[in-house]
């Protein structure tokens, strides 16, 4: 019985303890997320210009609930990495400090790259008129130049405007091991021509290795279009 008579006086405790907290509640404001955004906007914007970097807003800044009172919002300076900028923004409610809200921002990096200059389909050969140079935000891929990605072919598709990266693509084999190809010597004004078998394969402007069966001969050569290799002997003095 003792113990029961215990358990009720502490409860009956306890809902006196809460019935006062609740009675004691004291009164709040509401500080909308988007005034403190844009306080920490104005810190951000007058940071050095970097043509090549932009600032993204990197998430959705919360509504904060403080005690009532005057209320002071203080713009910190920011606090910049590479990758990311954070703007504190001090809440005082009756002139003292009651939290400090941190506004953050993504730094964006920006490259000059060969990208789509329209809808490509898997397996196409690249050409001069399907690509173009443009400014994109970086992603970690090495950037490349349009002519580098001349005649090799995708194995994804494309859509205009989407980079292309070197190493996305696969060299267009227009010579195959094994195959017989033509090969062009050239030695001033006189060009010979003969039938050879190609001991490696490669794309246009690769260097082959092919092997004469009547001259019993192993020579290097350019490709210079499907089937055809070119040894400038002129040019290799």
């Amino acid at each position: 019985m003792r113990s029961l008579i215990g358990a009720v006086a502490v409860l009956i405790a306890l809902c006196s303890t809460l019935a006062v907290a609740q009675a004691d509640g004291r009164a709040t404001q509401r500080i909308a997320g988007g005034r403190l955004a844009a306080l920490a906007a104005r810190v951000a914007n007058a940071l050095p210009a970097d043509p090549d970097a932009s600032l993204v807003a990197a998430f959705t800044v919360p509504d904060q609930t403080v005690g009532a009172g005057s209320l002071r919002l203080l713009a910190r300076p920011a606090v910049v990495t590479p990758s990311y900028v954070n703007v504190p923004i001090e809440v005082d409610v009756d002139g003292r400090q009651d939290r400090v809200v941190y506004v953050g921002y993504r730094v964006v990096h920006y490259v000059q790259t060969a990208v789509a200059a329209r809808d490509l389909a898997p397996g196409s050969v690249l050409t001069a008129r399907d690509l173009k140079m443009a400014r994109v935000a970086f992603t970690g891929r090495r950037s490349n130049g349009t002519a580098v990605l001349v005649g090799r072919r995708i194995a994804s598709s494309y859509v205009a405007g989407q980079p292309i990266s070197i190493d996305q693509t696969q060299v267009d084999q227009i010579v195959k091991p094994g195959s017989t190809v033509i090969l062009i010597v050239r030695d001033g004004g006189v060009s010979l021509v003969a039938d050879v078998v190609a001991r490696n394969g490669g794309g246009l402007g690769d260097q082959v290795t092919v092997y004469n069966a009547a001259t019993n001969k192993t020579l290097s050569g350019t490709v210079v279009g499907p089937s055809r290799v070119e040894l400038d002997l002129e040019g290799a003095t």
